[in-house]
């Protein structure tokens, strides 16, 4: 069977066996798959499971999905899904196997059902509104795939197991240099080598919940340079191009 690129569907619960099976019964029933990947000792994929996907909204807005879950290292992982860096990861699969979104890392129900919405919307199915007219505002948005997670509190959690460091960007739709840093610095190949190290997380300006951990930039774009522990390595504020981009990465590694 080909490789496939995306999975996942529904937790009311219509869970549909193991991976493989799941894919077939995907493409069988023409419903699309909900796949959420976990790992031994994660705690936020629990946190995930038990809160966010049993929440009453999420579990209306997902029906119509299958659901299946499995362990990053399984078998069923490695042959039909992309490689899978954070967990938790939930992947969202159209029947033809085609990866419509990917949530990595831990998201409270209000904002995994925007992830939904926009699932629902690329897959031709109605979209049940669950969020408000000014989220579409927000800098973070649904992406069919990347590097980032949008989760503090996980993203942590997943440095500590793995020894990795983590870069938060904080960016805003009102600033053109958010979106030119992220579109060209940070996807600089050489950039991502050196932060491969780095967890990687994407923020909104004025988050609530980053304001509790201290991240309140004054001015966007801003990229954060943590240790695991959230002690903060540098503070780079404004938009820098790759060449100095660089050189502030290898100041943060300078601090570890």
């Amino acid at each position: 069977m080909k490789k496939l690129l995306l999975i996942l569907c529904v937790p009311a619960f219509l869970f549909s066996g193991n991976l493989t099976d799941s894919l077939k019964k995907s493409k069988r029933l023409k419903k699309p798959l909900m796949v959420l990947v976990t790992a031994e000792h994660c705690k936020y994929c629990a946190k995930m499971k038990k809160e966010t996907l049993e929440d009453k909204e999420v579990k209306k807005n997902i029906k119509g999905f299958l659901f299946t879950k499995v362990d990053k290292n399984s078998f069923d992982a490695k042959k039909y899904l992309p490689k899978t860096k954070y967990t938790p990861t939930i992947y969202f699969i159209s029947p033809k196997y085609h990866i419509v979104n990917t949530v990595k890392g831990y998201l409270n129900a209000y904002d995994f059902n925007m992830w939904v919405d926009d699932s629902r919307r690329k897959l031709g199915m109605r979209v049940l509104s669950h969020t408000n007219e000014m989220d579409k505002n927000r800098y973070v948005q649904p992406e069919e795939d990347s590097i980032w997670m949008y989760d503090i509190a996980s993203a942590m959690d997943f440095a500590s197991q793995t020894g990795k460091q983590i870069m938060v960007f904080v960016g805003s739709n009102k600033s053109k240099w958010s979106k030119k840093m992220e579109e060209t610095t940070l996807k600089n190949e050489t950039v991502k080598s050196k932060l491969d190290d780095f967890v990687w997380v994407k923020l909104n300006y004025g988050d609530v919940r980053a304001k509790e951990y201290g991240i309140n930039p004054k001015y966007v774009p801003t990229v954060y340079f943590f240790k695991s522990d959230l002690t903060q390595l540098a503070e780079a504020k404004g938009y820098y191009r790759t060449k100095d981009f660089i050189r502030w990465i290898k100041y943060a590694k300078s601090k570890l």
